[in-house]
């Protein structure tokens, strides 16, 4: 019997191993469902079965990752578990010293358990009997404490980067290729399976074949104010609003069904483009920089939401980009001017990433929102903090 029991124990443990992935650098839960779950879009399936990871954005090398039951492999990777970032934090010299408000990082816990912060922020999605628990009130005396470095740049935020183009540009790009509606009624809001045309053949790509993905970009004109003010710069804004399959193809045209979709599709001002394999920067870790000239900073030209407050995780533009020194990567601080005395020190209201530059201008995620009464807005200077490292 106890022989029968040690055999049992041993092919349980065997059967977890194989089921076991240790975190290299560069990976993201979306990399890894998309070569072990064979679909990208699982990764939450992912993130349900670990329940040690804080924040799904954020992975670290040498952590251990369960895949599921179904992934049996031969061969477990093991690699030295590193530090996480708080443990390596550094003072950060524009947050004022000694007693003042705690400022708590997102995703920083030295822990393994995963608390209910961030399930919180979701609306508990996942259990929705879950109660959140109390916290206790804080004490009287509060410090800022030592901010770590940013964490790894993630991928899956380059995807949904926002991108911009002069409408000359736009329109002589040949990448970009026409979509409208293949339904016989055509519907106020394209779902998942309803039918589109695109303006691509064999005629026009020999290279194309039924199952070739297609991504559908929204694509609207916008006006940005100028560096000095005095008027307005016309572009293309263009965001990623899902992606569809082809079904069928033409001499000129091809049907496709759409699969997925990120946000509403609107048929009249949506450019279509095949899918390519994106080349999403391995960042190994940042530098600091150490000050920054308030006349030579960036500014926030234009909201993906004007009318909506921006917030954590909202995409905005600056006025800069890798020929100014902004890269995609880096990560930035958000500052608010005094215009009544110039003398007055900028108020940091908030920071983010650049995820992704061009030569004069960048797209910023706003990660952090350090004031509830005072919002980003455009106007509002940029100031890179971490120059990223890029791993060649």
């Amino acid at each position: 019997m106890r022989l029968l029991k040690c055999a049992f124990i041993c092919l349980g443990i065997t059967a977890l191993l194989a089921s076991a992935y240790v975190v290299k650098e560069g990976d993201t839960l979306w990399d890894l469902s998309d070569e072990f779950l064979k679909d990208p879009f699982a990764w939450p399936d992912l993130w349900e079965n670990n329940r040690h990871i804080q924040d799904p954005h954020w992975i670290y090398p040498g952590d251990s990752i369960y895949l599921g039951d179904s992934i049996r492999e031969e061969t477990v990777l093991t690699t030295e578990k590193s530090k996480y970032p708080c443990n390596a934090a550094i003072s950060d010299s524009a947050l004022p010293k000694g007693k003042g408000y705690s400022v708590t990082n997102a995703g920083c816990d030295n822990g393994d358990e995963r608390n209910s912060d961030f399930e919180d922020m979701l609306g508990n999605l996942r259990d929705k009997d879950k109660k959140s628990i109390k916290k206790p009130k804080p004490v009287d005396e509060y410090y800022y404490q030592k901010r770590p470095a940013p964490k790894i740049f993630n991928g899956y935020y380059q995807l949904h980067a926002p991108e911009i183009y002069t409408l000359d540009s736009i329109k002589n790009d040949k990448r970009f290729f026409s979509i409208r509606s293949g339904e016989k009624k055509e519907p106020i809001i394209h779902l998942p399976e309803s039918e589109v045309v695109i303006g691509i053949g064999k005629k026009t790509d020999s290279t194309l074949k039924r199952g070739d993905l297609v991504e559908i970009i929204d694509a609207k004109a916008i006006e940005v104010p100028t560096a000095k003010g005095s008027g307005f710069d016309k572009f293309a804004l263009l965001r990623l609003s899902g992606y569809a399959k082809i079904t069928a193809i033409g001499d000129t045209l091809s049907r496709a069904k759409i699969v997925t979709t990120f946000r509403e599709i609107k048929i009249n001002q949506s450019k279509a483009k095949l899918k390519k394999p994106l080349e999403v920067i391995n960042v190994k870790g940042y530098s600091q920089v150490k000050e920054a000239k308030m006349d030579s900073l960036a500014m926030i030209r234009y909201s993906m939401d004007p009318m909506l407050v921006i917030g954590t995780f909202s995409y905005v533009l600056v006025d800069k980009g890798f020929g100014q020194g902004y890269n995609t990567g880096d990560a930035v601080a958000i500052w608010e001017e005094d215009k009544t005395d110039a003398s007055l020190p900028p108020r940091l209201i908030g920071r983010g990433i650049i995820v992704r530059a061009t030569e004069n201008e960048s797209s910023v995620l706003i990660r952090e929102v350090y004031s509830a009464s005072r919002r980003i807005e455009v106007g509002h200077r940029v100031s890179v903090t971490h120059s990223a490292v890029i791993a060649k």
